[in-house]
């Protein structure tokens, strides 16, 4: 092995030196090797507990669709508007909906009619409530758990049913501490059977407030067209594309199946809410990255206080070795040999600081995991490569930049005075 690569022999032969070194001076090694540890930990840990968050927050959207769906919302006919066709075109109608149904790359298409507040009467008293119309496959498509009975379903919006999914922070209000499920309710004069109760949805890390979910009354969309707005109208219809990528295909597509169907009257807005998902993860890239760069600027100057530590040791050790240095010289090695000696400790110092570093910063994310789930927030942060080599180059910069003047200083004895310990 040596034969046929000499270089690699002899620098595993320097950093056997090193370690050498290392196990001779155990307690000065530890100590030198603390800035760089606390440095690379601080690195990895911080780095991939930011990378999770982001990861967790783009999957608390994605399970509710938001970065693949936009809404068509009815915007017709407009009292502003100022052609002809715009006035004539009545706006949404369920034919829309349809026709959205059978475009390709679509997931799925839900009506929508937000409606407003209702006298809600109950058996255990009448308040003011949010009442929305909605399709089969909605509330699961937002990720809105149904806490007991079940959800609105085909059936139910088909025949117009008077049916009724109430928001559990409701209950209390309307049915005191009894069960809801199967029990009816007026709304505005009309009696409605609920068939469930729908809980707000919970999320990993996004700081996203759903309880308004919980605080609404959901109806089949199919009655409030028929009873409120009539002809067939709609108020609005969420799109939700098979795929992100295939999101803004779909969108277009969209856009002009109903701009078509409508004569090209403008009486519908188009909510793109993938769009505003992507702005907010822009906003918070924008906060991790300076959040980043604080960790990084930290992590900078633990590793510098570290190098400054490894540059007192390294000087010390040339002071202490002396005459080693003279009796290699003096046995044939050149300023070249002798400075590629200390180097080798150097950065097997600082190498070895990132990778106790690797492992402390690691064992730090799983002590945040063990604190998550005590507070019943289980979470998975797994390590972040970049901030890996970030630790690794950082140290092995430091190593290199603090143990070159100890390198040199020690290539520049003479070899007399140094045999002789001057």
């Amino acid at each position: 092995m040596a034969e046929r690569f000499p270089r690699l022999a002899a620098g595993w032969e320097l950093v056997e030196d090193a370690l050498r070194e290392v196990r001779a001076h155990p307690l000065r090694s530890v100590l030198t090797l603390s800035g760089i540890v606390f440095g690379a930990a601080s690195l990895v840990s911080m780095t991939s507990l930011a990378r999770a968050m982001k990861e967790m927050a783009y999957r608390d959207l994605e399970s509710i669709g938001f970065p693949r769906s936009y809404v068509v919302w009815d915007r017709g006919p407009r009292s502003d508007a100022q052609r002809a066709v715009d006035l004539r075109h009545p706006g949404l109608r369920l034919a829309d909906l349809e026709a959205l149904r059978h475009m390709p790359g679509v997931s799925s298409v839900h009506g929508r009619n937000p409606g407003t507040e209702m006298v809600v009467s109950a058996p255990a008293g009448q308040r003011l409530a949010r009442v929305e119309g909605v399709d089969a496959g909605y509330l699961e498509v937002r990720q809105f758990p149904i806490a007991a009975g079940r959800s609105l379903r085909a059936l139910d919006v088909m025949r117009v049913s008077r049916v009724a999914v109430v928001g559990t922070l409701l209950q209390s209000d309307l049915f005191g501490a009894a069960d809801p499920v199967g029990r009816t309710i007026t709304i505005d004069g009309v009696r409605f059977l609920v068939v469930g109760t729908v809980a707000p949805p919970s999320f990993e890390i996004a700081p996203i407030d759903f309880d308004f979910a919980a605080r609404r009354i959901y109806v089949p969309y199919t009655y409030l067209t028929r009873y409120r707005d009539g002809q067939g109208r709609l108020s609005g219809v969420l799109v939700t594309a098979d795929t992100a990528t295939e999101f803004g295909r779909v969108l277009q597509a969209g856009t002009m199946l109903v701009r078509q169907r409508h004569g090209g009257a403008e009486d519908f807005e188009i909510e793109n809410e993938a769009a505003d998902v992507q702005e907010d993860l822009a906003m918070a890239d924008g906060i991790l990255a300076g959040w980043n760069v604080v960790m990084y600027a930290i992590a900078g100057v633990t590793l510098v206080v570290g190098g400054i530590g490894l540059f007192s040791v390294l000087l010390i050790s040339v002071r202490e070795r002396v005459r080693e240095i003279g009796i290699r010289k003096a046995l044939g090695a050149d300023d070249g040999a002798i400075r590629r000696l200390f180097l080798a400790e150097s950065l097997t110092l600082a190498f070895l600081g990132a990778v106790v570093g690797i492992g402390g910063g690691a064992g730090l994310i799983l002590i945040t995991e063990f604190i998550s789930r005590q507070f019943g927030r289980s979470f998975a942060i797994a390590i972040h490569p970049p901030g890996v080599a970030l630790a690794i180059v950082f140290a092995v910069i430091v190593g290199l930049v603090f143990g070159w003047y100890p390198a040199r200083r020690a290539a520049k004895l003479d070899p007399i005075e140094a045999i002789a310990g001057v």
